[in-house]
């Protein structure tokens, strides 16, 4: 990774770090998959096109991998840090499964957990944050 995306990723992982009981690898920001869409839609539409909840997670969501375990935060930026408001799930990660996806402007993934629950997600990789994205998705894959 180069130095930016390396001081980033320490960023988030420092940020999510005090609230998980196990070391943090990496850590990202992300909204569910179709969200970036819908604000747009609504915002072309005059708010017609509203975002309807499709997850029991928070969006926009703080997501840390750990050895053991992947954690899901709601979170509220705050400039160039990050406010963690309080744990949404916690799953172990020998229970969940995840495939990745990448576009030019954005990279979807999805968590599955052996419940079946299914959680679609997406990062924007517009503003030049690819080695980052693949950073995490080499750790969430892991």
């Amino acid at each position: 990774m180069d130095p930016k995306s390396e001081k980033q990723m320490a960023r988030m992982v420092d940020a999510v770090q005090p609230y998980c009981d196990e070391p943090i690898v990496a850590a990202m920001t992300c909204s569910h998959a179709g969200s970036m869409r819908s604000v747009l839609a609504s915002k072309l539409s005059g708010g017609a096109g509203a975002l309807s909840r499709t997850s029991r997670l928070p969006n926009p969501v703080f997501i840390a991998v750990g050895a053991n375990t992947i954690f899901a935060f709601d979170y509220r930026p705050r400039g160039f840090k990050f406010k963690i408001k309080k744990e949404a799930a916690r799953w172990p990660r020998s229970e969940v499964s995840v495939a990745v996806d990448r576009s030019s402007n954005m990279a979807y993934f999805t968590l599955t957990t052996a419940g079946g629950e299914s959680y679609a997600m997406e990062i924007t990789t517009l503003l030049g944050g690819g080695e980052l994205v693949d950073a995490f998705f080499a750790a969430l894959s892991a």
